[in-house]
């Protein structure tokens, strides 16, 4: 763990405007910033940030929080790994406490720790190790020089061990995380050995330069040709991409992203200057892939083989792009080619105009369709159907009316017939994903007085004066619903430590969803006027006790009831006289308002 005097000390050191800026425009706006949020696809900006408070939020997906939980959900990194990447880059050591009972965090730290030295041992047996000679030569002559290699940290596993047990043995590393991770296995009670033997291995890492997985590849005729590490509590094949550390900074100079399918292929292409290529492990495009893409560029551009089977695959991509957000674009390269061969053999301006002649996928969509039904009008009822299908699954309805458009020039289809699924679907909606806990509140009208008071406090000090001391005697705590307790509590008790309210401070102690939706209701807070903040607040104070005493009403009349039913005089008298008392409070409030003491000047 890291100590909390730390974690202060980098937070207020920190810009959130400087960190964010590394991965979204931003541009001023009145007390804030704003830009396109890189957690959904949006056209117009709703991503926020108030450099003040060190918070953001997105209206539109409702992420939000400090600027470590912007990197923990950007980069996919802990909050110990968020808190080192902002100490590191403002020149702060961070030290971490190792006492007190290990974790889930520690347990993914020894995960970490475990697959660093192991790729460790695999990039030294490559570069400087006569075992690893014969696989040296062998990158050198897929054009890969050392520095390449290294700038990927590629290794060999010898086919008789890369001593990886002798490693754990000697640096007390846990076996049975080893058995996790897939780099070991086991063939009977107490006898070990190595799963990557006689292969050039690939480590695999995510956004923020951690090594969660490895690929090995045979480099003769062998079977599999590629072993990948399977899913474990750090990797998900699913939803990684291969080379994006490496390419994270390409992508964002050139506004691009080009996706391909092997590990070679990604580092061919870095290895001539196409330093914004990234590929999938063996599998088919996800929406999880593309999302994760969308959050460095929209500018996506799927490289294929041009045969039957990569045209076909082009095809299917389309609806992973549309479910995530984004159009997309498709490149075909010749047939018999991949992009190691093609680019070794025909350089990169010739790979460069290939990129150059990429289409929309929607329309290779369109064109895909009409090749396989045909133009009759029976063919084109199909290509309706499976055109209407697909626009189901598009969330933005400008996107809709874009693809609509484009489906009735290119093939000729009235656009009623697109229309008329759509017109039915909308009638039968069907679930879309939950958004996050700050959406849901936010069109809760039931939380309206209680979001609005928790956004007064955090944005202004003298509400929080007002609260804490003008009308302590009041407890306003109680009048709140349950599910705001962890919060409400972190604010008291920042009041009372530190005479004050700090947004920062309080979404670094709250989980994701808990930082999100204090930075939302602090930035929505931004649009209230300083000179109306005590009377709103006044307000809410009213609305917020009006609805508690109408909750006691509402259950004193059931509890009423209920004596009748069981005949039970006593307790109906005790339950009437709690009840009249509750009615008479309700009538003296709707006569007066509570009062503030003072007015904010």
């Amino acid at each position: 763990m890291i100590k909390q005097e730390k974690i202060v000390e980098i937070r207020d050191r920190a810009s959130i405007v400087e960190v964010v800026s590394d991965y979204v425009t931003l541009k001023k706006a009145g007390r804030n910033y704003m830009g396109l949020c890189p957690f959904h696809g949006e056209k117009t900006p709703s991503f926020t940030i108030n450099e003040e408070k060190g918070i953001f939020h997105c209206f539109g997906c409702g992420a939000g929080g400090s600027v470590f939980h912007f990197l923990m959900q950007h980069d996919q990194l802990s909050f110990p790994e968020a808190v080192e990447r902002v100490g590191k880059r403002y020149g702060i050591a961070v030290e971490r406490n190792a006492a007190g009972k290990p974790g889930q965090q520690d347990e993914r730290e020894a995960l970490y720790r475990l697959n660093e030295r192991a790729a460790a041992n695999y990039h030294r047996i490559l570069l400087n190790d006569a075992l690893g000679k014969n696989a040296l030569g062998y990158i050198k002559r897929r054009g890969i020089d050392e520095a390449m290699a290294s700038r990927f940290m590629l290794g060999f596993a010898p086919p008789h061990g890369s001593g990886l047990l002798e490693l754990i043995k000697k640096e007390q590393l846990s076996i049975t995380n080893a058995l996790r991770l897939g780099l070991i296995g086991q063939r009977e009670t107490s006898r070990f050995h190595e799963k990557f033997f006689a292969r050039l291995m690939f480590p695999i890492i995510n956004a923020g330069g951690k090594i969660i997985a490895f690929g090995g590849r045979v480099l003769d005729q062998g079977f599999p040709k590629y072993l990948n590490s399977p899913d474990t509590p750090l990797f998900h094949k699913g939803s990684t991409l291969y080379g994006l550390y490496q390419a994270k900074e390409g992508i964002r100079r050139s506004d691009c992203v080009i996706v391909v399918e092997g590990y070679l292929d990604v580092i061919a292409l870095h290895q001539f200057g196409i330093d914004y290529a990234v590929a999938t492990l063996g599998t088919a495009l996800t929406v999880e892939h593309v999302r994760m893409l969308s959050r460095y560029t929209k500018n996506v551009v799927a490289l294929f083989d041009g045969d039957d089977a990569g045209r076909k695959a082009a095809a299917r991509s389309f609806e992973i792009f549309v479910q995530a957000g984004l159009l997309g674009r498709a490149a075909f390269l010749p047939a018999g080619e991949d992009p190691d061969t093609f680019v070794r053999g025909q350089g990169k301006a010739a790979l460069d105009q290939l990129l150059d002649r990429s289409i929309p996928m929607a329309d290779y969509y369109f064109s895909w369709l009409e090749q396989r039904y045909g133009r009759s009008m029976e063919a084109k009822s199909q290509i309706a159907g499976e055109i209407s299908r697909l626009l189901k699954k598009v969330h933005n309805p400008f996107e809709v009316d874009l693809l609509v458009a484009r489906a009735v020039d290119s093939l000729g289809i009235r656009e009623e017939l697109l229309r008329v699924e759509l017109r039915y679907s909308s009638a039968n909606p069907r679930a879309l994903p939950a958004p996050g806990v700050s959406a849901i509140k936010a069109r809760d009208r039931d939380h309206i007085a209680d979001r609005s008071l928790i956004g007064l406090i955090l944005r202004f000090s003298e509400i929080g004066r007002y609260v804490f001391e003008e009308i302590k005697d009041i407890d306003v705590w109680q009048w709140f619903g349950a599910s705001w307790s962890p919060i409400l509590e972190l604010i008291r008790a920042d009041w009372q430590e530190q005479g004050s309210v700090d947004v920062s401070r309080i979404a670094a102690k709250l989980d994701s969803e808990g930082a999100a939706l204090v930075a939302g209701l602090a930035i929505e807070a931004e649009t209230i006027a300083e000179g109306e903040a005590k009377q709103m607040a006044s307000d809410c104070v009213a609305h917020l006790r009006r609805k508690y005493l109408r909750g006691l009403e509402r259950n004193l009349r059931i509890a009423i009831r209920t004596a009748e039913e069981q005949q039970d005089e006593n307790a109906k008298r005790e339950r009437i006289l709690e009840w009249q008392d509750i009615v008479r409070k309700e009538r003296q409030l709707e006569r007066r308002k509570l009062e503030p003491k003072t007015t904010v000047q």
